[in-house]
């Protein structure tokens, strides 16, 4: 009876159609999850290596950048004809040799100091045939010290003078300083033509600091599974522990796909910045292969529990219990997708479509969670634009401040310098000892006064400042710190020093529209603008390269309409070669309004 029942139970189509979409779903999810694993780990390792060599270009083009700035140096030293004055004079022992030499010295001083990349430079050379040499160095500069002779008995000199690209050596000793500690520097060594380029004059030499390789691999995401060389002519260097020291790879001399480290072979991906003769090589992370391997395998058994549960709801459920469901989800994703985010109990059944429902109201949860979080995060970025907007301004004027100290102590000797420094003291004390965004216009322009007597001095009382205020209530508004110091600076530097005699600055400071804003007024007797530098001054961004000198207008008004809308700000009224008025517009507000009692 048995056995009969059983071969009944086999002929039944429904039991037939279990066994049969079992039988095809397992074996075409086994042989298809085969098939996508081994195709898969060939396509995963190739992307790993793509992406493994994409970060070292990148990587590789951030060093060159800087190395390019170097090289840069030693190719101005070919080529300056200052330069290259004094090498004809020093060769031929010349009587304004002296005289050359430090107008070269100044020339390849300014050309150092403007170079990006002089922080990496230990040392630059310039020597004639008869070792006569000046050097720049941001160490200590031994004068009786045979510099260039000692560099010439290095075997890197020959090799490097005659070749046709800068790097064709490793990391030596600073032969100027071998006894000091962490003194290690890639030597560059150029030869200089005279200035028809039929003769060598002379010859060049750059030290660079290994700064300029370990300064990029510090913020180079390195698995910890890999190893990173960098290959410099014949010498190879591994980046470990944060430094770099020599691997010891004697075979190291072109980029591979595999080098031989103990008992196994680690897989090498190699990029070659293109024009030179070093290169960066990386091993293939195993870890990170193996991660994504194990991502991809739960993915695919994701999939292969799909397709078999697909298999078996063909087969056990029937369509129209699913059909109202899926149509009532079809439908809550629609106004999803409208913008109703709000939940709906009647689609979190107990089942399978159920869980669906359930996600789909935390989705819209978390969607306008999201949205609310994006407009929160908004905010905070206003907020941090303005705080960098206004950090700008303290290196700005610190800087020049110095350089005016230097100036005036360099010139004559310490009149003076008192009362400078009693004035930058007193600024720094405002700028450390507060951090709110506003203070009184008391306050400011008191602020004004300390840098106008800087300035003052700096031009030797080639300025003059007048100030006029229409009634006393308007030193208790409250106004944005460093407004009138940043349009009074650029007053002189744009408008009066160019001029190149006295000038005057005039404030006038008054109510408007009813009392209710206020308006300031900085007229100076300078050169004057056009319409199109009036334009670039209100719209344009300040010059990376010269921000110590272009950082004002602009920064003003963009801090202003932060802080007050777009109805506040700035204008400018000028007429080339006669004047140049600047009026800044603001809310007349007390400290009680602002909330900063």
């Amino acid at each position: 009876m048995g056995t009969m029942n059983d071969k009944k139970a086999f002929k039944s189509i429904k039991k037939r159609l279990l066994w049969i979409t079992t039988f095809f779903t397992l074996s075409v999810a086994l042989l298809t999850s085969t098939y996508c694993y081994f195709s898969y780990q060939s396509i995963l390792y190739d992307s790993l290596k793509q992406s493994t060599e994409y970060s070292l270009q990148l990587l590789a083009e951030t060093i060159q950048y800087d190395l390019n700035n170097a090289m840069a140096l030693a190719d101005f030293c070919t080529s300056n004809g200052t330069i290259n004055s004094y090498l004809k004079s020093s060769n031929k022992g010349q009587d304004n040799t002296v005289s050359l030499a430090n107008h070269a010295w100044q020339r390849l001083q300014e050309e150092y100091l403007g170079n990006s990349s002089s922080i990496y430079l230990n040392r630059v050379i310039v020597s004639d045939l008869n070792n006569n040499y000046i050097q720049i160095s941001p160490s200590v500069i031994y004068q009786n010290l045979p510099c260039a002779e000692l560099i010439k008995e290095q075997p890197f000199f020959d090799k490097l003078y005659a070749s046709d690209t800068h790097i064709q050596t490793g990391f030596i000793q600073d032969p100027i300083t071998p006894f000091s500690p962490n003194n290690l520097v890639l030597p560059i060594v150029r030869p200089i033509y005279s200035v028809y380029g039929k003769e060598i004059s002379g010859w060049c030499y750059l030290a660079i600091s290994p700064g300029i390789f370990t300064n990029r691999l510090k913020s180079y995401n390195l698995p910890s599974d890999s190893k990173l060389y960098i290959t410099l002519g014949d010498k190879t260097y591994i980046w470990e522990n944060n430094e770099l020291t020599d691997s010891g790879i004697a075979d190291f001399t072109a980029p591979a796909s595999a080098k031989k480290e103990g008992s196994h072979f680690q897989n090498l991906v190699s990029y070659e910045s293109p024009n030179s003769s070093w290169y960066i090589s990386q091993s293939v992370s195993h870890t990170a292969l193996s991660k994504q391997t194990l991502i991809y395998m739960s993915s695919l058994l994701l999939i292969v529990g799909i397709v078999i549960s697909l298999g078996l709801a063909f087969t056990f459920y029937i369509h129209h219990s699913i059909n109202m469901p899926l149509r009532r989800l079809q439908k809550k994703l629609s106004s999803v997708s409208s913008g109703d985010f709000t939940s709906d109990p009647n689609i979190e059944w107990n089942n399978e479509l159920g869980e669906i429902g359930r996600g789909i109201n935390s989705m819209g949860n978390d969607i306008s969670h999201l949205i609310q979080s994006r407009m929160k995060d908004q905010e905070k970025k206003y907020e941090l634009e303005y705080e960098i907007l206004q950090n700008q301004v303290n290196p700005h004027f610190l800087y020049n401040t110095l350089n005016s100290i230097i100036w005036m102590a360099a010139a004559q000797g310490s009149n003076g310098i008192v009362d400078m420094a009693t004035s930058l003291s007193l600024l720094l004390k405002s700028i450390s000892k507060k951090s709110a965004q506003m203070h009184t216009l008391r306050e400011e322009l008191d602020l004004l006064h300390h840098y106008f007597l800087i300035q003052k001095y700096r031009y030797g009382g080639g300025l003059s400042l007048t100030c006029t205020v229409e009634s006393e209530d308007l030193y208790d508004c409250m106004v944005l710190k460093f407004i009138l110091q940043i349009v009074v600076e650029n007053a002189i530097f744009h408008g009066i020093e160019p001029k190149g005699s006295h000038g005057l600055i005039q404030i006038t400071i008054g109510h408007m529209n009813g009392n209710k804003d206020l308006f300031i007024s900085v007229t100076d007797d300078g050169i004057g603008m056009t319409e199109s530098q009036i334009h670039d001054a209100l719209n344009s961004e300040p010059d990376s390269s010269d921000l110590f000198r272009k950082i004002g207008i602009n920064n003003i008004q963009k801090r202003i309409q932060y802080a007050y809308g777009p109805d506040y700000g700035i204008a400018i009224k000028s007429s080339p070669g006669s004047y140049t008025t600047v009026i800044i517009t603001l809310p007349c507000q007390r400290k009680e309004d602002t909330g900063l009692v």
